[in-house]
């Protein structure tokens, strides 16, 4: 009979089936891999190398490092709900402004960009709205970058804020508009651009803003980014051109008349862009209520 100090002893009480299936399962599809679509160790091993070539450039944890392989597959939120990347940005900080509604994300007084007001609504899954929702809100600014997470003396909370949604669950902020961007730290490790052109992607991110939404009534926290409709790097996402989803895309309008200009008090065009939140709280149905004019 072996003991815990037999090199042969496993102690049956500390298996998870579950763990043994799911490695079982993964050691499958590398096995189809291997024989159906040729698969070697050495592409294992570049794959493995870039990502900790990345690692070592970047400092961001190996599993944010690799989304661009498995972002599309844990996308939640389908069945009419607002789809929702279910991770933790990086780029998010704790401990933003609090803002009006409407109100303007905290900025530079000479913020490069096109100016944008960006609103909308927060809704369950029955077409009501949530009202009290926090939306925390960030984006890069216009070179790319997030405030406070580089030393490049742009204050810390830069287009940065959290706002509560009114009575009828509206939001509505003015802020700058968020450009396409690609990772300097990422695009200076050598092979990243060649990996991406191989798979028929870009370096770059496709314009967003991200939102966390917390409400006492919903399931889970909604935490994701909200693209704009039209954009042309969505479909070669560095990240993945699947994870910018249709529910997740923004109508935008670019606004050219001098009248309407001087109306918001802006000095030059703007866009204005509209979105609605639809979130399952406690009480909503599995599928959510087609959505209606607001």
């Amino acid at each position: 009979m072996t003991t815990a100090t037999d090199p042969s002893y496993v102690d049956p009480a500390r298996i998870n089936p579950r763990a043994v299936r799911l490695l079982e399962a993964f050691k499958d599809a590398l096995f189809r891999l291997r024989d159906e679509e040729g698969l070697t160790f050495d592409d294992l091993n570049a794959v493995a190398g870039l990502l900790q070539q990345m690692q070592a450039a970047t400092g961001a944890p190996l599993a944010l490092l690799a989304m661009p392989l498995y972002s599309e597959l844990f996308q939640g939120g389908q069945d009419g709900y607002t789809p929702s990347d279910d991770v933790d940005s990086p780029t998010f900080l704790p401990g933003s402004p609090r803002i009006d509604n409407p109100g303007t994300l905290p900025m530079r007084p000479d913020e490069p960009g096109t100016p944008l007001i960006a609103s909308g609504r927060v809704l369950d899954g029955h077409g009501k709205p949530l009202a009290g929702a926090r939306l925390d809100i960030y984006h890069a600014a216009d070179n790319g970058n997030y405030s406070g997470v580089f030393d490049d003396s742009v204050p810390t909370y830069n287009l940065r804020g959290h706002l509560l949604t009114d009575a009828d669950g509206r939001y509505r902020f003015t802020t700058i508009t968020p450009v396409a961007y690609a990772e300097p730290h990422v695009a200076a490790v050598g092979g990243v651009a060649e990996a991406a052109a191989a798979v028929g992607r870009s370096l770059y991110r496709p314009a967003h803003i991200h939102y966390e939404l917390h409400h006492p009534d919903l399931l889970t926290p909604w935490r994701g980014e909200i693209y704009f409709r039209g954009d042309p790097v969505i479909p070669v996402d560095f990240v993945g051109p699947n994870l910018a989803h249709p529910a997740l895309q923004a109508d935008t309008v670019l606004h050219e008349d001098p009248h309407d200009i001087a109306e918001q008090g802006f000095h030059g065009p703007y866009r204005t862009a509209e979105f609605d939140f639809i979130l399952k709280t406690r009480t909503s149905p599995d599928t959510a209520a087609p959505r209606k004019a607001a």
